[in-house]
């Protein structure tokens, strides 16, 4: 399970170095929510693989986590030409918001799925 310590010590960034612990643990969480609404099942914290991808999630979120990031966020834009913004929205898509992160997940999930027979029920017959 991820901590602010913990993240810390893994991350060489400044942006994750300077950042307050409360405010890694808002990432944290944040980064947890995410994950388990891209991958529609509940976040496992004893699985090694989930975390480096908790980690990069949190790692990039504090990377971008500054005021005119968040700003273009908030109104749309999501990315800038000569011409001025561009706006994007897409809808039908569940991102956790790095394309690192959403490879490492669906690379998860394949690995999960396969370790498991390829499904989720389980029965005991008495």
């Amino acid at each position: 399970m991820l901590t602010p310590e913990k993240v810390k010590q893994q991350s060489s960034t400044r942006a994750v170095q300077e950042m307050t612990p409360e405010r890694l643990s808002y990432l944290i969480d944040e980064a947890k929510v995410r994950i388990e609404l891209f991958t529609t099942r509940p976040f496992v914290d004893d699985d090694s693989r989930l975390e480096v991808a908790h980690f990069r999630l949190v790692e990039a979120m504090a990377l971008t986590d500054n005021d005119e990031t968040l700003g273009a966020e908030a109104r749309g834009i999501t990315s800038e030409s000569d011409q001025g913004y561009s706006w994007s929205i897409e809808r039908a898509t569940i991102t956790t918001g790095s394309a690192l992160v959403d490879s490492l997940l669906r690379q998860w999930m394949a690995f999960t799925a396969e370790a498991s027979d390829g499904g989720n029920i389980k029965v005991m017959l008495l």
